[in-house]
């Protein structure tokens, strides 16, 4: 296909700046998109046996309910209950002690102290309280903000930014496709080793980007849809409903008086009967001190539909009410529109189709990361001033090159580096400070300290010295992370925990990209010795 050489002139300046302001932001973003495909996996691995209570049976939860809120009055008010939820994983009910917000764990809060409840096998109440380990959580928050922290009204600063990211990202996926349409058919599936690492990037960032092409539209789109929804929601609402609250409150539900006793065990049945082909994952309960405003919001799932959540879907109603629960927001019983805007956030979650599609994202979230860390690397490679006589000096290369070539060694890694330390630190923390009382404090903190320490590092001793060497730390711990689990099960009493046998998984992914890591710390050295003098990835720079 023949394009015009001003508009092809045109659009590869704009993919080049565009792709450069925007890389290293979503690099962050689909690295750990990538892994938040399984976020609530992770935070179980990451989990203490202590904040893993037992599991009661399904008709034990109205007894179990009933112990709790006679010796906590706290629980009167909000409590959730967990049947099989991958988020709410720790115990059968939890609570927070202290509730001035009513029932909301979607924050990661380091102080925050939660009641875990079971029962015993003799039907006697078994209590904890815990600071939740949510490894996960901070994960998904790296996707949605690229570690940018701050909030701005009921979002936070790295949503807006992203946002506006994916604006620039939108439009490098344009001008991209437009640079390579004159030789899309040639040069498509074509990776040209040799000597010519500008020629490698280039035909590999245009295999990854052409490819994946479709999930990167989807993904930039739901992305500036998420950051700006309230902008389009009051845009649509002057011209659509005049300036009219777009969606009404539901009419008050009537409540018998006085109201009858909480029963959980007959709310579950009521859903099951009405959601049919849906599995009850947990039930959040608020506002019970006040029965007129109580509330519940019932978290479901399905692998054969279409889900709001990153893992569920959603039906709200009054824990009081006699009349059937509303089943508009489940996908089976959406209009058109609902399921529009259910398909968005279905699509970009990757929810639908069960541990197939999220590991179809995982493989293009990783992708997505490579793409943009070899976009970084094809500018810095087209710009580096290489020695065409050996008899002259080694050519002195441009500071901004040197300065974008250590700002995407030391943030990419940097960001790497920081989430698997953070999964290793996290689990032998217990081991030398038994009395830790904020795991997810050692989370956050040491993700900030050890990527910031990246990139002072990288731009200290140079792209070229520092590549190698945290591509090797990278590996070493990958490779901890399944040697902790065997020093868990060989001595267990030394506060070490083993992942459960379904989370196995997690410690052989590990082996597999500790083995990958490993050989491109091989090509990083390899290539750091043979390199011209002068380059930017030898480690004799002017």
């Amino acid at each position: 296909m023949k394009v015009r050489t001003d508009i092809l002139r045109l659009a590869k300046e704009l993919h080049t700046w565009v792709g450069i302001t925007a890389g290293i932001l979503l690099f962050i973003c689909f690295f750990a998109g990538g892994l938040s495909m399984f976020q609530h996996d992770l935070s179980k691995w990451a989990t203490p046996p202590q904040q893993s209570l037992s599991a009661i049976q399904s008709n034990q939860y109205n007894a179990l309910v009933a112990q709790v809120q006679q010796q906590y009055p706290e629980a009167h008010k909000s409590f959730r209950i967990n049947l099989n939820s991958k988020e709410f994983h720790y115990a059968p009910m939890q609570w927070k002690a202290v509730d001035e917000h009513g029932q909301d764990d979607h924050d990661f809060d380091t102080n925050q102290n939660t009641m875990l409840a079971t029962l015993k096998s003799n039907g006697e109440l078994h209590v904890e309280q815990e600071n939740l380990s949510k490894l996960g959580w901070l994960i998904e928050q790296l996707h949605e903000t690229a570690g940018i922290p701050g909030t701005i009204g009921h979002h936070t600063i790295g949503v807006y930014v992203m946002g506006v990211v994916s604006v620039l990202y939108f439009l490098a996926l344009m001008t991209g496709l437009i640079v390579l349409l004159p030789t899309l058919v040639k040069d498509y599936f074509a990776i040209r080793k040799g000597k010519n690492k500008k020629r490698f990037w280039l035909d590999a960032h245009n295999v990854v980007g052409i490819t994946s092409l479709p999930f990167h539209i989807l993904i930039s789109v739901t992305v500036i849809i998420f950051a700006f929804h309230d902008l389009f929601y009051d845009a649509i609402g002057q011209l659509v409903s005049k300036g009219k609250p777009m969606f009404e409150r539901p009419p008050a539900v009537r409540v018998a008086d006085p109201a009858p006793e909480l029963d959980v065990e007959k709310i579950l049945a009521r859903i099951q009967q009405q959601a049919q082909g849906y599995e009850v994952a947990s039930i959040s309960f608020n506002n019970l001190d006040q029965p007129a405003k109580a509330s519940a919001r019932a978290s479901l799932y399905s692998p054969d539909q279409m889900l709001r959540g990153d893992h569920f879907d959603v039906m709200s109603f009054n824990p009081y009410q006699d009349q059937p629960y509303s089943t508009n927001n489940l996908n089976t019983h959406s209009s058109a529109m609902d399921k529009v805007i259910k398909s968005m956030f279905s699509l970009h979650f990757g929810n639908y189709g069960g541990d197939i599609t999220r590991w179809l994202y995982v493989v293009l979230g990783i992708g997505g990361a490579f793409l943009f860390y070899s976009g970084n690397i094809l500018w810095i490679e087209s710009r580096i001033k290489r020695q065409k006589n050996p008899n002259l000096p080694a050519p002195q290369q441009r500071k901004d090159v040197r300065l974008i070539a250590n700002l995407t060694v030391g943030t990419c890694l940097g960001c790497v580096l920081a989430i698997f330390s953070s999964m290793f630190i996290g689990r032998w923390a217990y081991v030398f400070y038994p009395e830790l009382l904020s795991i997810n404090a050692l989370f956050m903190y040491s993700y900030y300290i050890i990527f910031l320490l990246c990139i002072v590092y990288v731009f200290i001793v140079g792209a070229a010295k520092a590549l190698p060497k945290i591509l090797l730390i990278i590996a070493i711990v990958l490779f901890l992370l399944p040697i902790t689990s065997i020093f868990a099960l060989c001595i267990p009493n030394i506060g070490l925990w083993a992942s459960s046998s379904s989370l196995w998984w997690i410690d052989i992914f590990a082996i597999i990209f500790a083995l990958a890591f490993l050989r491109f710390f091989q090509q990083a050295q390899m290539r750091m010795r043979h390199a011209e003098a002068g380059s930017i990835w030898s480690d004799q720079q002017i």
